[in-house]
């Protein structure tokens, strides 16, 4: 990554096409002033690391490598190893696969010789397929001149099993593709919508791979061909069902988008026959972005299905261990970030074992060029927030040896350097809103602020229930020495929510919250959770502050998030699901009986007790049931700084109190 805070020594690639001045920022003027700041980037090749050494030095190393290989053969005499020949363990036992799957190589010379497959060769069909083949091969060749799995010239067999069907191909391509410029502009969307966080989309994949494979091109009759010609089909209609999906310029946009996700669940189905050929980037690509469409609309278990098989396939192709391109690369982080995404937000497993990685984010081929942008600065701040999301999960929500408070300390901590390491480029200031500002910029404010809530809020729970348990009579509730550090961490969960929530109502109130997608609406969904939990512990708290913001603000945040899942659901079942819940949460505690048990000392004088429900079902304060909705006053909104709560942390560092023992039996 460049360095930040630095104007770049080169000009852009957009001016440097123009041939005019470059201001050298990221992004630069001219690209902010034409409104394509995610397109600014600058490119520079790398330098080349190669170690000097004399060739008298390589002589030697050749000498001894020939003497290792003597004692080797020596010392197992029945071995024939044609070591001149450089005959390999897979020369020798054709069904002894290597370490990433066997390699398949077409015998068409002009193909690229890094192209691969997994053939799956450890099945018994492929084992009796070999046998076969060896008949075939020794006897005549015409034996098998039906079977499309031998080589690449032979057309395809009719036959389902193990073949796709051409024709239904064929009619995807014919009947179910926008034309051109619509299926430019709709992928486009997607990739302004979604951003780098969760897509990647390669530069001029548009020009290289769809105009030329699906506009200018035709569909193979060769079996290998087809395969990889239907995988980037499913790409290709993935991307077209998202960009549907936040398409807000035609109507009917969204029961397209529903049609174009069927589509490559179809395709994905035919492809499920030769799953083991079908194993490429592209696939990869594919299910992620089924993944994130399913999860828009609730389908979380096939969510995770899909996120999976992504998973397995990458683990396949030995993306974990090395990546060839930045594709590959940046194909497997994306994995990593699904798979924190999910495993934090539904209670999931996690699927990728970090001390199993051996890539770095972004590796850089000897010789290639090093691309700086605002994508690339997006993307590796997300993979490192996914990093510390492991910690999370580990540390805050399995139970381990330490005690919570350690725990929490330890994850604090790493938000706090992870904010710290933010680029300039990437920084939030709603004083001074920067003309390059998009919507991947938000996004990593909204994660930061929602990994400091879930962090932080089982102290929260645990206040609650020491108000139900206790009853409401103040500080006398708590420990004395440990009652500040509650405070404290109420403090940073409280504000972090409440934060978050300005920071949707700014994107809701300048129309670019993505209305139909499962994100949005479920950080909406986690701050409402907080502060509606936050809001009668303080009520009941009537000796002691909670929240030094004032309750007043904190119940204002609360109708706007209500208010606007209400709106939501109009488009979104995400939100009506989320909108249900809250609903459901807020008449349990709204009841006469919980009223009763909470707070017996209720009276007309004492505000924010009691939400209602209207009669369209909305729900709202009840105090402030005449009121106007109004945009929220965002000018003082800041993020949570970490430094004094962690300095307080150091200073009255507690283990083995009553918040331990509830935290370490709940979570």
């Amino acid at each position: 990554m460049g360095t930040p805070n630095k104007k770049m020594v080169k000009a852009c690639t957009r001016c440097k096409q123009r041939k005019k001045k470059c201001t050298g920022d990221l992004p630069c003027e001219y690209c902010s002033k034409i409104n394509q700041p995610e397109g600014c980037e600058y490119k520079a090749r790398v330098k080349s690391k190669v170690a000097k050494v004399t060739e008298r030095y390589i002589n030697s190393l050749k000498s001894r490598i020939r003497e290792l290989e003597v004692e080797v053969a020596k010392g197992a005499p029945g071995s024939t190893l044609d070591y001149d020949n450089h005959a390999s363990a897979s020369d020798i036992n054709p069904l002894l696969e290597p370490t990433y799957g066997l390699e398949f190589h077409s015998k068409n010379e002009l193909e690229p010789k890094t192209t691969k497959r997994y053939l799956g060769t450890s099945a018994c069909a492929q084992f009796l397929r070999k046998v076969k083949q060896s008949i075939a091969d020794t006897c005549n060749e015409g034996l098998l001149s039906h079977d499309p799995s031998y080589t690449s010239g032979t057309p395809l067999a009719t036959d389902p099993e193990g073949s796709i069907d051409r024709g239904y191909i064929a009619n995807v391509v014919a009947e179910h593709l926008p034309n051109s410029s619509d299926a430019q502009r709709l992928i486009s969307n997607a990739s302004k919508m979604i951003g780098a966080d969760y897509l990647f989309i390669e530069p001029q994949y548009f020009e290289l791979t769809v105009e030329r494979m699906f506009y200018r091109g035709s569909v193979p009759k060769h079996a290998i061909d087809l395969i990889q010609f239907s995988v980037e089909l499913l790409r290709f209609v993935s991307y077209l069902a998202l960009g549907s999906l936040f398409d807000k310029t035609r109507q009917g946009s969204k029961s397209l988008s529903v049609r174009l996700h069927s589509t490559c669940i179809s395709i994905y189905g035919q492809l499920t026959s030769v799953y083991d050929q079908a194993a490429s980037t592209s696939m990869v690509q594919s299910l992620l972005c089924i993944a994130y469409f399913a999860l828009s609309q609730n389908k979380t278990t096939f969510a995770f299905t899909m996120v999976g098989n992504a998973i397995r396939i990458m683990f396949t192709l030995g993306y974990h261990k090395s990546t060839q391109s930045q594709r590959e690369n940046r194909t497997f982080w994306l994995c990593f970030i699904y798979d924190r995404l999910l495993a934090v937000r539904f209670g999931f497993p996690l699927m990728i074992d970090e001390r199993e990685i051996n890539v770095p984010v972004f590796d850089q081929a000897e010789g290639a060029q090093r691309v700086v942008s605002l994508d690339m600065y997006h993307f590796v701040a997300q993979v490192r927030l996914a990093m510390v999301t492991t910690q999370v999960i580990t540390k805050i929500y399995i139970q381990n040896p330490f005690s919570f408070l350690h725990n929490c300390h330890l994850v604090l901590r790493q938000l706090k350097s992870w904010f710290d390491l933010l680029p300039d480029e990437l920084k939030f200031d709603y004083n001074n809103i920067k003309s390059g500002l998009i919507r991947s910029t938000f996004n990593l404010h909204i994660n930061y602020n929602y990994s400091i809530m879930i962090t932080t809020r089982p102290v929260l729970l645990y206040v609650f229930n020491v108000i139900l348990t206790k009853g409401s009579h103040g500080g006398d509730l708590f420990e004395n020495d440990q009652f500040n550090l509650i405070l404290d961490l109420l403090e940073s969960c409280i504000q972090a929510a409440e934060i978050q929530s300005r920071i949707l109502a700014k994107l809701y109130y300048d129309d670019k919250m993505a209305v139909n997608s499962f994100l949005d609406c479920h950080y909406i969904f986690s701050a409402t959770i907080i502060l509606i939990l936050a809001g009668y512990c303080q009520m009941l708290m009537k000796k002691s502050v909670l929240y030094s913001g004032g309750i007043e603000c904190l119940f204002d945040a609360i109708k706007n998030n209500l208010n606007f899942l209400q709106r939501l659901s109009e488009h979104n079942i995400v939100a009506r699901n989320f909108n249900e819940q809250l609903t459901e949460f807020i008449d349990m505690m709204s009841s006469e009986q919980v009223v009763q048990v909470l707070n017996p000392d209720t009276n007309d004088n004492q505000p924010y007790i009691l939400f209602s429900r209207s009669t369209q079902g909305q729900t709202f304060l009840s105090n402030d049931q005449h009121s106007e909705e109004k945009e929220f006053n965002i000018a003082d909104v800041g993020f949570v700084d970490l430094s004094e709560l962690l300095d307080n942390m150091n200073n009255q560092f507690l283990s083995g109190t009553s918040v331990d023992d509830f935290l370490n039996a709940n979570f």
